[in-house]
């Protein structure tokens, strides 16, 4: 009878501690939603975002463009050209590709192609920070306003330095600017990543910028102001180097703004196998960096709380198709445990993709192709299961921390 008074008391406690368990991992979901609620309120409730912005006197700010690119010859042609026919004064930019331990003809075709180029060979520090950190040494930034970094697989909208221009002056912040899909149309894969960028770019970081909080800094099309470079030139060396300048910018208070109206387009990955290692280091360096900043940001004193409550969630959050997977298994397993919470707790998890679920929606209203892009989601069993494989594989087992280069293909 002890026996059993005892196994009794034991199950009660492993299904407390479980429910425990599953009612934090809820929470941990429900970060990016509490988030994006907050950029909601904060939008309806808060004031004009555009007070934050002093008016200048009209001139256009001085940009130089900085494209780290390692053996991208098939490329690189399509990414100068599109910087150098901007409609910006020529006097007002300059656009330097940054052949970074390139064997093929990167060099050749960027200077054909009318940008300059600067050829770097260091096989020991490879890789896109250390090419940008090296070009900000040969490069004097003074008389500039800001740095543009802009990927090799990319295509620049000829009114993307004036969109940058708007939130002048830009020497003492940061922007992310709008990234869209350059080959959306060529199968369900980047069909759905069309659509995860749209809901990034054209829902969730207008919300945060209208709101007043720090728009995550996503890698590509990033601007830093002179002075966030000139004290110590580049500093951000991780395998996500946007996700450390974000969480360094957050904690030191720097604001980073969206410019909605500067639109660039990437080349995404066609097949499962080209984003498999991309989306590996995107994960490892993103939970790299909120192990090392994510104290820092928390006890900062120049940083505001919406900001705080910003940075954390986007560094801890899913991507939108392990948030589901995670949700679902979240809810199965209380529903299977039971207890007195099991359901609430279910239902909690659930309903943690709830703005995740309204972006998508908004998106889908207003897409150019929204039948095609619809059937794409049928796809997203396999996707979900590939995805939280590479996760699974990321998390387990253990990074060389080093870059390694996505496959590109021809437009």
């Amino acid at each position: 009878m002890q026996r059993r008074s005892r196994a009794h008391v034991f199950l009660k406690f492993l299904m407390a501690f479980l429910s425990a368990v599953l009612a934090l991992l809820t929470f941990l979901l429900w970060l990016p939603s509490l988030v994006d609620l907050a950029a909601l309120v904060g939008t309806l409730f808060g004031r004009d975002r555009d007070a934050d912005t002093p008016a200048t006197d009209g001139e256009l700010p001085r940009l130089l463009f900085l494209v780290p690119a390692h053996n991208e010859e098939l490329l690189i042609t399509n990414c100068v050209q599109s910087l150098v026919r901007m409609d910006y004064p020529a006097a007002s930019r300059r656009v330097v590709v940054i052949a970074d331990n390139s064997s093929d003809g990167t060099a050749r075709l960027a200077r054909l192609a009318g940008g300059e180029c600067l050829e770097r060979w260091d096989p020991v520090r490879r890789g896109k920070p250390h090419a940008l950190a090296w070009a900000l040494r040969e490069i004097s930034i003074e008389g500039f306003d800001a740095c543009v970094i802009v990927d090799a697989d990319t295509a620049v909208d000829p009114g993307f330095a004036r969109g940058v221009a708007a939130l002048a002056p830009l020497d003492a912040i940061a922007v992310q600017t709008n990234i869209g899909t350059m080959n959306e149309w060529d199968n369900w894969l980047t069909r759905l990543a069309g659509v995860l960028a749209r809901c990034r770019y054209e829902v969730t970081y207008r919300l945060r910028d209208a709101a007043a909080m720090n728009c995550p800094l996503t890698g590509n099309g990033m601007v830093i102001g002179r002075r966030l470079l000139e004290p110590h030139g580049w500093q951000a060396f991780s395998l996500t180097e946007n996700w450390e300048l974000y969480a360094r910018y957050t904690a030191e208070g720097v604001k980073i703004r969206y410019a909605h109206d500067a639109r660039i387009f990437t080349q995404q990955v066609r097949t499962m196998r080209q984003g498999q290692i991309q989306r590996s280091r995107w994960l490892a360096g993103r939970m790299s960096v909120l192990r090392g900043w994510g104290t820092k940001i928390l006890l900062s004193r120049p940083t505001l709380f919406r900001d705080k409550l910003a940075t954390l969630g986007e560094l801890a959050a899913l991507s939108p198709v392990l948030q589901l997977s995670a949700a679902i298994i979240v809810a199965l397993i209380s529903l299977a445990a039971g207890g007195p919470f099991a359901q609430w707790i279910a239902v909690a998890a659930a309903a943690s993709i709830v703005t995740q679920l309204a972006a998508t929606l908004a998106v889908l209203f207003r897409h150019p192709d929204p039948l095609n892009t619809l059937s794409a989601f049928l796809y997203l069993p396999l996707y979900a299961v590939w995805r939280t494989t590479v996760a699974a594989g990321t998390m387990l087992l253990p990074s060389t921390g080093e870059w390694k280069k996505t496959e590109r293909h021809s437009l």
